[in-house]
């Protein structure tokens, strides 16, 4: 099997949506067991000045549907925007399958025929990267969709939810 754009795009976004489903469907139950209210865990944060694990989750599911929609050719000022619903594991959960079911469905040979697109990409007031595909891919989108991965599975450790690495690469 030859190793794609698309192959590599989709199939780690779907594995860490696996993984993202996987901690909260456990964090979920965590809260049920001790009479939590979601809120207690979705409200958590590393530290103040970050976002909390509701914002880690919409964001990842925001940015990997941008992402799909940017790697077949949609133009920066139609990108779809999704507003930061979920204040509920249910909801969050359900946001999450939503997404990998749009991402799924991203033409693969549009995203391979995309690698050497050219991208200029906002991060910041006024500034902007000027990328191809195949790095928007490689070196922006995947490691902040791990990032943000990561930090939704280190935020629910934190609360003593108890999930492993395991739990994280979805299996």
């Amino acid at each position: 099997m030859t190793t794609t754009l698309s192959h590599i795009f989709k199939g780690s976004t779907a594995q860490a949506f696996r993984g993202l489903t996987t901690v909260l469907t456990k964090a979920k139950a965590a809260a049920d067991a001790a009479g939590t209210e979601d809120q207690a865990y979705l409200d958590a944060r590393l530290f103040p000045d970050m976002n909390d694990l509701k914002w880690q989750v919409q964001m990842i599911t925001e940015f990997a549907v941008r992402g799909a929609a940017r790697m077949t050719g949609v133009a920066s000022d139609d990108l779809p925007n999704m507003p930061m619903e979920g204040d509920t594991f249910d909801a969050l959960i359900a946001r999450v399958a939503e997404c990998a079911e749009q991402v799924a469905s991203a033409d693969d040979a549009t995203i391979d025929g995309n690698a050497a697109m050219k991208i200029a990409l906002p991060v910041g007031p006024e500034q902007t990267m000027d990328l191809d595909g195949e790095t928007y891919v490689l070196s922006f989108f995947l490691p902040n969709l791990f990032f943000h991965v990561t930090t939704a599975y280190n935020l629910l450790r934190m609360q003593g939810v108890e999930v492993g690495k395991r739990d994280y690469m979805g299996m």
